[in-house]
């Protein structure tokens, strides 16, 4: 038995039961994915002055020790509000399904005629996920002690903060278990918790009540200039406060759990009859669903059409928030596109201007020929077309294994080559069009910068490096036992293949830049390198299917 009698035996129970979901890693990941893009968001930001080769391969004190400190202090920070918002945003949602799951798989009324008292129940289960979500939460304490290194961070700042991170954890898990307790279903759980959020932990975003919230609360123990007891006051206060406030939420929880429910005893008497049954079977069958309407099926490829029409998505991929970042991404991506080719072609005709020639030389080509712009169009253009395909192509084999259909799937007639470039294939062409500008935006704004050879040589790379990234996913997902896993694996070649224009494009724009010679024949060599790996990749995974390992 658990050791608290407060909480029962269930808390354990939760621990184990997200483990073998595997939700542990999916969490640390989102974790540790949002402390990277704060990282990276911030460090462009404080060093824009500098170029990305001073920055990381610098002459020795380009960087001031006390800009370091600052820059340290400032990015300790930075990490520590990001991590709080990934907390503020996972912890309702996941504390809320607790007890929404029961009510939906109807086992409640089962763990209600346990021993377990009602408040073992709510307690126990809200411990479980707390323990859960601060587990996660300390996987980017070893990023944070990194600033160590470049002094300026207190770790009384550092212990203070994880300490107010702790006391929201245990706020917003409170608030997730009762709104599910008040609540019929998952859906109206969610709302109602996030509700609660917004007034209890962001202060409905309203001035002077959004002082009381934990952002401010960090920024105040980063900059404010207080007295030690000051300092324990706030770094101790505020997270027992915040969890008195969560004990209140779930002590009324407690109440609040066998509402709703069918275990509250039988109905009370009443002085008229009660209603009919319905007739069984009904008299008035229901109409047949009208099934979607599909082109015919493709005799010649059946697999082909089937992922064409019938994709399958994994379930852990959010299809609202994914249709969302995706047209975001798209819009930014075209919009860069067009400001950037504009700029562009009107610095191409000013060069056939005879008044314009003499001045052409000197003219900063770096912001006019809107080299950046076009850069960062093929980032995010890339990034549209690549990690949606990602997704696709973790799932094809994968996907298959994972929900036991790939044994029947290998058992056909189809030539399990055939199945897996199908499967390919229609991945592929979604989103094709946000793939040929990446393409053309990375070798135009090469060209803009380098030359024709430079950009020809750069746009070939990026496709190339498309299809590595194809390859690679089609290894990955014969390889892997599930496609969470496989997708796992790729998104950092992703990332890679979708970052790596602005590290190059910035090595030519330092202050000391490479030669276009040297960077045309890097380019060229990385773009064989990754069509010999891509090619090894894919025979390796035809070969391994067609033997069925």
């Amino acid at each position: 038995m658990w050791p608290f009698g407060l909480f029962g035996s269930l808390a354990a129970w939760e621990l184990r039961r997200i483990a073998r979901r595997g939700l542990a890693t999916r969490v640390r990941l989102i974790l540790l994915y949002t402390l990277l893009l704060a990282f990276l968001a911030f460090a462009t930001f404080w060093f824009q002055h500098l170029s990305a080769r001073d920055v990381f391969f610098g002459r020795p004190g380009v960087l001031a020790p006390a800009e370091l400190a600052r820059f340290a202090n400032f990015f300790a920070l930075t990490l520590l509000e990001a991590q709080l918002v990934a907390v503020v945003a996972l912890a309702p949602a996941l504390a809320a399904s607790s007890v929404s799951e029961e009510k939906y798989r109807q086992t409640l009324p089962l763990l209600l005629i346990t021993l377990l008292t009602d408040r073992e129940i709510v307690f126990g289960k809200a411990v479980g996920r707390i323990a859960f979500l601060l587990a996660a939460l300390f996987a980017g304490l070893p990023v944070l002690m990194i600033t160590q290194f470049f002094g300026g961070v207190s770790p009384a700042f550092l212990a203070a903060a994880y300490a107010v991170t702790t006391g929201t954890v245990v706020l917003c898990a409170a608030i997730g278990v009762s709104a599910a307790c008040y609540a019929p279903d998952l859906r109206s759980a969610v709302l109602r918790a996030y509700t609660r959020i917004a007034l209890f932990v962001c202060g409905a975003f309203v001035p002077p009540f959004v002082l009381a919230s934990p952002f401010v609360v960090l920024a105040m123990l980063a900059g404010e200039p207080m007295t030690e007891t000051q300092f324990l006051a706030l770094a101790l206060g505020y997270p027992l406060l915040q969890v008195l406030v969560g004990s209140l939420f779930l002590i009324n929880a407690v109440r609040a759990l066998r509402l709703r429910d069918a275990t509250a005893g039988p109905p009370p008497a009443t002085a008229y009859p009660e209603p009919p049954k319905p007739a069984e079977p009904p008299l008035l069958q229901p109409e047949d669903e009208v099934p979607p309407d599909l082109p015919p099926i493709d005799a010649g490829d059946p697999v082909l059409w089937k992922e064409r029409c019938v994709g399958w998505r994994p379930k852990w991929a959010p299809l609202v928030l994914s249709k969302f970042m995706g047209f975001v991404a798209g819009a930014v991506a075209i919009g860069l596109f067009a400001c950037g080719m504009w700029i562009f072609l009107a610095r191409v005709a000013k060069g056939f201007d005879p008044s314009e020639i003499e001045r052409y030389p000197g003219q900063p080509s770096g912001l006019e020929t809107g080299g950046w712009l076009l850069v960062a169009a093929g980032v995010f253009a890339g990034g549209r077309y690549l990690l949606p395909l990602a997704v696709g192509l973790s799932g094809a084999i994968a996907g298959e294994r994972f929900r036991g259909t790939l044994d029947v799937l290998l058992t056909t007639t189809l030539d399990r080559r055939a199945v897996l470039r199908a499967k390919v294939q229609a991945q592929g062409e979604r989103g094709t069009v946000f793939g040929a500008v990446a393409v053309a935006a990375v070798g135009t704004a090469f060209i803009a910068d380098a030359g024709i050879r430079v950009g020809l040589a750069a746009a070939g790379l990026t496709a190339v490096a498309m299809a590595l990234v194809v390859a690679v996913g089609a290894w990955l997902t014969v390889r892997c036992s599930s496609d969470a896993r496989a997708f796992r694996l790729l998104l950092p070649v992703t990332m890679l293949v979708v970052g790596w224009p602005v590290f190059v494009w910035n090595l030519l724009r330092g202050e000391t830049p490479v030669p276009p010679q040297i960077l045309f024949w890097g380019l060229v060599g990385a773009a064989c390198v990754c069509s010999v790996a891509g090619l090894v990749f894919w025979i390796h995974a035809t070969h391994v299917l067609s033997r069925g390992e």
